[in-house]
């Protein structure tokens, strides 16, 4: 499926701890502090970035795809956070779909809260997309909800995802892991890997049916450098690997890359 064909930190995971998919206490609330000193953060992170093509759950969907991105996380009690976002993206020489002409542009709004439990972090959560441009046309704008586990095996971090697309009515599930290998103060090595499979799960392409069955395998190197106490910039360069549904559909195996800024607030 070509669309002629994910789409960050484990933000592999859609929805979750940013919130999505997203992804408690009943003790008093504290005393309220001052707002704010110096050192702390409002929870607030903004960030922009550019990716050579833009792969969502193992479908390129465009190419130089420019985006911004805005998250809040406000914690409620000690285990439990409250997230909310918002990203954009554009098409910045409208190439949807691999087919040069073809504009595309995508919202994303997600809500959910995240679950402190220790040895892991559970999210939960609700997005929205909203398809526009050109390639509007052959894409639904979709409901999705999930929940998504992220846990450490040493110095592996683990996530598993489980969304359900409300209006398409399928299911994508994620397995995705990755590292950091510190090479200095500053400067950070994080390689990844993720696999998804997918039940009746459509990518929102009004009326497609790929099939059930694994999707993609995802492979990727950021390399993370702290610019400030408050701003990271991290390039990378990933590949996509289609299998099993996807490439009996025709989705092509690639290498892109991309960086982003992030500056938190």
């Amino acid at each position: 499926m070509k669309l002629n064909n994910l789409l960050k930190t484990f933000g592999f995971l859609a929805l979750a701890i940013t919130a999505s998919a997203g992804t408690g206490g009943g003790k008093a609330p504290a005393p309220v502090a001052p707002c704010c000193t110096p050192e702390e953060a409002l929870g607030v992170d903004l960030s922009v970035g550019y990716d050579s093509s833009f792969i969502f759950r193992g479908v390129d969907f465009a190419d130089n795809w420019i985006s911004t991105d805005l998250n809040l996380t406000v914690p409620l009690v000690d285990t439990v956070s409250l997230h909310a976002g918002a990203s954009y993206g554009v098409s910045a020489d409208d190439r949807g779909a691999d087919i040069g002409g073809v504009s595309y542009q995508r919202l994303e709004l997600n809500a959910g809260l995240s679950f402190d439990l220790g040895a892991a972090d559970v999210g939960v959560g609700y997005r929205y997309y909203q398809h526009q441009g050109d390639l509007s046309a052959i894409l639904d704008d979709t409901n999705e909800v999930g929940i998504t586990l992220a846990t450490t095996a040493g110095p592996v971090n683990l996530g598993v995802g489980t969304y359900y697309d409300i209006t398409g009515e399928g299911w994508y599930f994620e397995v995705a892991a990755n590292t950091e290998i510190k090479i200095n103060d500053s400067i950070s090595l994080v390689p990844g890997a993720s696999i998804g499979y997918g039940v009746d799960y459509t990518w929102q392409i009004s009326g497609a049916n790929i099939g059930d069955g694994f999707t993609a395998v995802g492979l990727s190197l950021a390399m993370p450098i702290k610019l400030t106490k408050s701003a990271t910039l991290t390039p990378y360069i990933a590949g996509n690997l289609p299998i099993d549904a996807l490439d009996d559909a025709g989705e092509d195996s690639q290498v892109y890359g991309g960086v982003s800024l992030s500056v938190k607030f």
